[in-house]
């Protein structure tokens, strides 16, 4: 969990989706709210934007509190929070590549939710979100129920050649606007 040697700030990314992550004290990165940064992610790397520099080890506790009490699927998850590590600030030509990522992600939505229609699945996807170094292609969906969707998966996996993960979220918070 939480190291004191670290110094703990909460990070954004799409879809409100926010993690905890570090600048170690004896760094030379020297990192403020509102910055692009780029951070440790699930098998690579991601750029996201620090919301809070300055968390408190209670904070900590809470998110933590919080996200054990989410649920998913109907289990309570357990979810022990282990902070990742903030590599860098992000350069200018990594901010303005934002722009193609975006447009790749709603081409990617697209995609998908033409699969979802062919396939008949009972789902709306709602956005999607490549992490940044692309070793990761999230697709955010609205169900009803829990759904087989490995097929679906695989065909993605085919066209984008990199790991497809589906995330179900909370239609009264994450549903865009019509």
């Amino acid at each position: 969990m939480y190291r004191k040697h670290h110094i703990p700030m909460i990070q954004e990314f799409k879809a409100g989706r926010t993690d905890l992550f570090y600048v170690a004290e004896n760094s030379d990165v020297m990192v403020k709210k509102g910055d692009l940064v780029i951070v440790e992610a699930d098998r690579g790397k991601d750029l996201g934007k620090v919301t809070n520099d300055s968390i408190m080890p209670h904070q900590v506790q809470l998110l933590q509190q919080q996200q054990a009490d989410t649920m998913n699927d109907g289990h309570r998850m357990s979810k022990e929070i282990h902070p990742k590590r903030i590599y860098r600030l992000a350069q200018p030509a990594e901010i303005t590549m934002l722009v193609t990522k975006s447009q790749d992600e709603a081409k990617a939505m697209l995609v998908c939710q033409t699969k979802v229609r062919q396939k008949k699945l009972p789902m709306e996807v709602v956005d999607a979100e490549y992490q940044w170094d692309r070793r990761k292609l999230t697709f955010y969906f609205i169900a009803e129920r829990r759904i087989d969707f490995r097929e679906l998966v695989r065909d993605l996996f085919k066209i984008y050649k990199t790991r497809i993960w589906m995330c179900a979220v909370n239609p009264m918070i994450n549903k865009p606007k019509k």
